[in-house]
Order: C-alpha cells, then sequence, then structure tokens
C-alpha cells in the first residue's frame, strides 16, 4: 500500500474503525496502524479481530508465538534488567517481569 492510498483512507470521511479495516486489508499490520492512525494497539487488534471473526478469516500476526519470550529470556541471560529489556523490545514493564519471573521459577 503506497502512503498517497494510505493518505486518502486517513482522510476519508468515516469511522476510525472502517479505516483500520481498510488499512488492514490493504496489508499493513496492526502494529503500523495504531501508528498512523494515533491510537492504541489493543484498540485496532480489538476492531480487526471482530472483523475476521465475522467474515470467518484468522487474523495475521507478524510474530510467531513464544518469539517475544524467547527474545526476553535472551536478553535476561545477556544480564539485562527488566527496565532495559522493556525499553529495547518495546514491551510493557510488567510482562517482562513476569517472563523473568517465570523462567527463574523453571530453573529452580
Amino acid at each position: 500500500m503506497t502512503k498517497t492510498e494510505t493518505s486518502a483512507i486517513i482522510n476519508a470521511e468515516g469511522s476510525k474503525s472502517k479505516k483500520m479495516i481498510e488499512l488492514y486489508n490493504g496489508g499493513m499490520d496492526i502494529g503500523s496502524i495504531a501508528k498512523l492512525m494515533g491510537v492504541r494497539y489493543n484498540f485496532v487488534y480489538n476492531v480487526v479481530s471482530n472483523e475476521c471473526r465475522k467474515a470467518g478469516t484468522e487474523i495475521r500476526t507478524t510474530r510467531k508465538q513464544g518469539e517475544v519470550k524467547e527474545a526476553i529470556i535472551t536478553l535476561i541471560n545477556d544480564g539485562k534488567t527488566n527496565a532495559e529489556i522493556s525499553r529495547e523490545l518495546g514491551k510493557n514493564y510488567n510482562y517482562v517481569f513476569k517472563v523473568r519471573k517465570e523462567y527463574e521459577a523453571a530453573k529452580a
């Protein structure tokens, strides 16, 4: 999807939800749509997942299941703090804390 097409969708009349669905169907991922529209990831995810459920299709994701946890564990093993990991991966601090806690409990 080109910048011109994206701009046309964003500037068109209509609801945010409709625009999100158009951008998603145009090939954009959920995170990019959220950044472009200045809304939270969860808002876009909920709109898109509801639409996919209605259509009977699977939602596209850019990461495979467990990929983020593996990245967090790798950084834990590299000696990084929770705050450093959170900043580096752009993930919620509490999620990083939870993964570390589970990882360390499994090691014990």
